[in-house]
Protein backbone atom coordinates (compact mmCIF):
# COMPACT_ATOMS: atom_id res chain seq x y z
CA UNK A 1 0.00 0.00 0.00
CA UNK A 2 1.07 3.10 -1.13
CA UNK A 3 0.43 7.25 0.16
CA UNK A 4 0.10 9.26 -2.75
CA UNK A 5 1.16 12.67 -2.22
CA UNK A 6 0.17 15.99 -3.22
CA UNK A 7 2.64 15.64 -6.46
CA UNK A 8 1.63 12.00 -7.36
CA UNK A 9 -2.24 13.49 -6.89
CA UNK A 10 -1.62 16.57 -9.22
CA UNK A 11 0.68 14.82 -11.98
CA UNK A 12 -1.77 11.66 -11.44
CA UNK A 13 1.32 9.25 -10.91
CA UNK A 14 -0.06 5.92 -10.02
CA UNK A 15 1.12 2.29 -11.52
CA UNK A 16 -1.52 1.00 -13.62
CA UNK A 17 -4.67 2.07 -15.70
CA UNK A 18 -6.98 0.67 -13.24
CA UNK A 19 -5.60 3.14 -10.61
CA UNK A 20 -5.22 6.11 -12.84
CA UNK A 21 -9.31 5.41 -14.23
CA UNK A 22 -10.46 5.68 -9.88
CA UNK A 23 -8.32 8.83 -9.55
CA UNK A 24 -9.74 10.56 -12.59
CA UNK A 25 -13.16 9.69 -11.65
CA UNK A 26 -11.68 10.81 -7.81
CA UNK A 27 -10.80 14.73 -9.11
CA UNK A 28 -14.35 15.13 -11.11
CA UNK A 29 -16.50 13.64 -8.21
CA UNK A 30 -13.94 15.11 -4.47
CA UNK A 31 -11.88 17.59 -3.95
CA UNK A 32 -9.12 15.08 -3.38
CA UNK A 33 -6.61 17.07 -1.96
CA UNK A 34 -8.62 16.72 1.26
CA UNK A 35 -8.12 13.57 1.89
CA UNK A 36 -5.52 10.85 2.40
CA UNK A 37 -5.38 8.43 -1.03
CA UNK A 38 -3.69 5.23 -0.75
CA UNK A 39 -3.01 2.56 -3.85
CA UNK A 40 -4.17 -0.80 -2.38
CA UNK A 41 -3.47 -3.06 -5.65
CA UNK A 42 -3.96 -2.53 -9.42
CA UNK A 43 -7.73 -1.97 -9.48
CA UNK A 44 -8.06 -0.57 -6.14
CA UNK A 45 -7.68 2.95 -4.04
CA UNK A 46 -8.15 3.56 -0.36
CA UNK A 47 -9.59 7.08 0.64
CA UNK A 48 -9.65 8.74 4.03
CA UNK A 49 -11.13 11.58 5.40
CA UNK A 50 -10.22 13.89 8.28
CA UNK A 51 -12.48 11.75 10.17
CA UNK A 52 -10.49 8.56 9.74
CA UNK A 53 -13.34 7.00 7.81
CA UNK A 54 -12.79 5.24 4.64
CA UNK A 55 -14.05 4.10 1.01
CA UNK A 56 -12.41 1.44 -1.28
CA UNK A 57 -13.15 2.51 -5.09
CA UNK A 58 -12.20 -0.47 -7.30
CA UNK A 59 -12.32 -0.21 -11.33
CA UNK A 60 -13.64 -3.07 -12.96
CA UNK A 61 -11.68 -3.92 -16.02
CA UNK A 62 -14.56 -5.48 -17.84
CA UNK A 63 -17.55 -2.86 -17.63
CA UNK A 64 -15.05 0.21 -17.30
CA UNK A 65 -16.82 1.38 -14.32
CA UNK A 66 -15.62 2.95 -10.93
CA UNK A 67 -17.60 1.24 -7.64
CA UNK A 68 -16.66 1.71 -4.12
CA UNK A 69 -17.64 0.00 -1.13
CA UNK A 70 -17.16 0.20 3.01
CA UNK A 71 -15.07 -2.72 3.12
CA UNK A 72 -11.89 -4.15 0.92
CA UNK A 73 -14.03 -7.67 0.03
CA UNK A 74 -11.32 -9.36 -2.48
CA UNK A 75 -11.91 -12.60 -4.18
CA UNK A 76 -10.35 -15.04 -3.17
CA UNK A 77 -9.45 -17.36 -6.48
CA UNK A 78 -6.95 -20.63 -6.08
CA UNK A 79 -4.87 -21.00 -8.87
CA UNK A 80 -3.43 -24.28 -9.39
CA UNK A 81 -0.25 -24.77 -12.01
CA UNK A 82 1.21 -27.29 -13.87
CA UNK A 83 4.77 -26.66 -14.72
CA UNK A 84 6.14 -29.57 -16.82
CA UNK A 85 9.77 -30.01 -18.32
Amino acid sequence: MRKLTEYDLTRSSVNTIGQYKILDYLKQHLNIYEFKVYLINRNTVKVVDKNDEHLYFKYNEITKEVTYQDELVEQQKEHDYEIGF
